[in-house]
């Protein structure tokens, strides 16, 4: 049996969204569950709204250690849920209608639903620790004074174990959701939850997937594509306005890292790019206040890559440029970033494998930027982050991908004037290739490979330090994602081990990207090292999330 570490999923979130057909909860033993035409939609969607990750799914996985995401639902997916010309079909979902409609008609804040969901995952702590789940959630101070040692024995025994981490920074947001009133200190609750003992969070999100007006902390990255806008429509998942991090998203930023006890990692997940890139400038300018400070890594916890680096794709460009103006003043603005073929399957009809080059996926720059501060990437087995886009000639690509909005002033920037962040002011403040059922699973091998030679190529290496130890699952199950052919859950991530040892090998040799780099190890006369391949399948499975979840129980020291 392998054991294996997952940076990102949701082990409760369905379950607090959800109702069943009578009104009441389903139970931490329940598997939320569609049916009729509720069935037949989560079908059409690639299975978004069932159960991928609850604790009863858990208990019978291999899943043993990794990080829990908790978020409120953004007034954008509560907006329209399930709306067709001009039938309502949102009531065939198992949704806690009422829990909707309270965001909708912002009779909550943010902060309130965050609180309530905490309340959720450690009122059920003690269930949740007992057969046949054996789940706890971790603290840092459960384990004060242990060395790494004692920390590995305890994570390799019987039972499972998982930090918890907050995915959007509009968790922090108190004032009433679209009530028109600003959010003048979300660092003072991010502050509150850190220095409450009764939990430890690890990372923090700053954006999510949509606009949060009340509270804008920086520019995120347009995440939601024409198919799961069928699903939930708002306006709201286009980025439209903002020029990278605010003024509020840097004190947030400050508060996460500068806990004296307690230091929230900032996930890169879902910035924009330009929001990405000038946070990595904003990180560099407090380690330099505070040295210190370089212990704490960045992360990205479940991630795509678009297999180019920045600069290559806005020189060149590798996008088309487009807006809308109305009195003659830019109302909107997109681009369509150009197609990336690298890899193909055995598929005679459907053979091509693309990447997805929208900006919410990560550059080679990037790539770089996170394993030299000693982070984790996290690759995502959601099948649209991947690069698959449709069911049928998935292959068959235009030159150019879906549009994807650009805020107004990172467009103009980034886009049309090519200007990167600038730095911070130091102020005060070989083998057969996969079937077309197996296409998804190589599209997961071409994305390692790819981050292994960029951290090759990009950074010097020593001892036993590899690109390989920064690199893990980072699922998104029970996010509302569309799983990986043959990966519908986690009960399905046992299979994983063998995919990787018949596909990894195969990607080495067909990615078209940085092709005078190996990612694996050969001998003199090209045949492949097996053991080094074995050893580094387990690395991304398991052992460097264990590393990265030492680290945070040891503060950072280790």
């Amino acid at each position: 049996m392998n054991r294996i570490f997952d940076s990102h999923f949701h082990l409760l979130f369905k379950h607090f969204v959800t109702r069943k057909p009578d009104g009441t909860e389903f139970g931490i033993q329940d598997n939320v569950k569609t049916t009729g035409i509720g069935a037949l939609l989560n079908d059409l969607f690639g299975g978004p709204f069932d159960s991928q990750a609850s604790p009863t799914l858990v208990s019978q996985s291999e899943l043993y250690l990794g990080m829990t995401s908790i978020l409120s639902v953004e007034h954008a997916f509560a907006n329209r849920v399930l709306h067709f010309r001009d039938m309502d079909l949102s009531r065939v979902l198992p949704l806690d209608h009422a829990g909707f409609t309270k965001i909708r008609e912002g009779q909550v804040s943010y902060y309130d639903e965050f609180l309530r969901q905490l309340n959720y995952h450690l009122n059920h702590q003690a269930v949740l620790a007992q057969a046949p789940y054996h789940i706890h959630f971790l603290r840092r101070a459960d384990y004060a004074g242990m060395t790494d040692a004692q920390i590995s024995a305890v994570l390799n025994d019987s039972k499972r174990y998982f930090a918890l981490t907050i995915e959007g920074g509009h968790n922090l947001s108190p004032v009433k959701i679209r009530a028109g009133i600003p959010s003048a200190y979300p660092e003072r609750q991010l502050k509150a939850i850190q220095d409450d003992p009764a939990h430890d969070f690890l990372s923090l999100n700053l954006c999510h997937l949509s606009e949060i007006p009340e509270q804008r902390l920086g520019s995120f990255a347009q995440g939601h594509n024409k198919t799961a806008q069928m699903a939930f429509r708002s306006d709201d998942f286009m980025p439209k306005s903002g020029l990278g991090l605010s003024d509020l998203g840097k004190k947030v930023i400050r508060q996460a890292l500068t806990h004296k006890t307690k230091p929230i990692v900032i996930d890169v997940k879902h910035m924009s790019l330009y929001t990405r890139l000038q946070y990595y400038k904003y990180r560099d300018k407090l380690v330099l206040e505070n040295p210190e400070l370089a212990r704490i890594p960045v992360i990205s916890s479940h991630s795509g890559f678009t297999f180019i680096t920045v600069d290559e794709f806005i020189r060149e460009p590798h996008f088309e440029s487009s807006k809308i103006e109305s009195n003659d003043v830019i109302v909107e603005a997109q681009i369509k970033p150009r197609n990336r073929k690298i890899g193909k399957t055995d598929d005679l009809v459907n053979s091509g494998l693309h990447c997805n080059p929208w900006t919410i996926n990560f550059f080679d720059e990037e790539i770089i930027e996170i394993m030299k501060t000693g982070g984790i990437i996290g690759i995502s087995l959601d099948q649209r982050i991947l690069g698959s886009s449709g069911i049928a000639l998935n292959s068959i690509r235009d030159k150019y991908f879906e549009p994807e909005y650009i805020p107004l002033q990172e467009w103009q920037k980034l886009f049309v004037n090519g200007e990167m962040p600038g730095a911070e002011a130091i102020e005060a403040l070989e083998g057969l290739g996969p079937t077309r059922e197996e296409r998804h699973v190589m599209l997961l091998c071409l994305h390692i490979i790819h981050a292994v030679r960029v951290g090759y190529k990009g950074l010097p290496w020593s001892g036993t330090d590899t690109p390989w130890k920064h690199l893990c699952i980072g699922s998104d199950f029970d996010g509302m994602i569309n799983p990986i052919n043959g990966i519908d859950t986690v009960l399905d991530l046992s299979k994983l081990a063998g995919e990787l040892k018949r596909y990894l090998p195969v990607a080495d040799k067909q990615l078209t990207t940085y092709t005078d780099i190996k990612a694996l190890q050969y001998s003199e006369t090209g045949k492949l090292d097996e053991a080094f391949l074995d050893g580094v399948i387990q690395d991304f499975l398991y052992h460097n999330g264990e590393r990265l979840i030492i680290r945070w129980l040891r503060n950072w020291e280790a």
